[in-house]
């Protein structure tokens, strides 16, 4: 019994040391991932959940960001293949404002939202890092464990295929 509860007091302290230290960062991750708050909340939540349940596959001295980060982005995409199949309108984004200042911004930020969402998955990846998030290449090239000239030709196809999505829509 004192055997069990000391590997489980252990996981519990790795948990804590190496991932959840990092919260306010994946909340922030999350934010931008769904640009939403609620989902964000739900998307980190589930992170940690799926973290901790596979923590024994973690490598202890590896990067635990970086694994919690893989963990987070692939239930992101697989969360946006459920949404895909299975779309949901809310009322709260379908807005009927008069053509205010506004109203205006608000119906270009969900245009640009759907764009985002629309493009591969790799692209929106890497326009999310760099445009939202801010990252340079070079830590783009870290984070996903691609080649710097990766992150250059999908960043460069991903702005084309914004752009072309962009300019059908407008």
């Amino acid at each position: 019994m004192n055997i069990m509860k000391n590997t489980e007091l252990s996981k519990d302290r790795l948990f804590l040391d190496e991932i959840y230290i990092h919260h306010k960062y994946f909340l922030n991750v999350a934010r931008k991932m769904t640009m939403n708050e609620f989902d964000a909340e739900n998307l980190l939540q589930d992170t940690f959940i799926r973290a901790y349940r596979f923590l024994d596959s973690f490598e202890p001295g590896s990067n635990a960001k970086a694994w919690t980060y893989r963990i987070m982005k692939n239930l992101f995409i697989n969360f946006n293949r459920k949404k895909q199949a299975h779309p949901c309108y809310s009322l709260d984004t379908i807005t009927h404002e008069p053509h205010t200042e506004e109203g205006e911004s608000r119906l270009k930020y969900f245009e640009i939202v759907r764009i985002i969402e629309s493009i591969k998955d790799d692209y929106r990846q890497v326009i999310v890092l760099f445009h939202l998030q801010e990252f340079s290449l070079i830590e783009i090239s870290k984070k996903l464990n691609w080649p710097l000239g990766t992150v250059k030709s999908r960043l460069h196809r991903a702005r084309k295929e914004f752009r072309k999505v962009f300019e059908e829509t407008t």
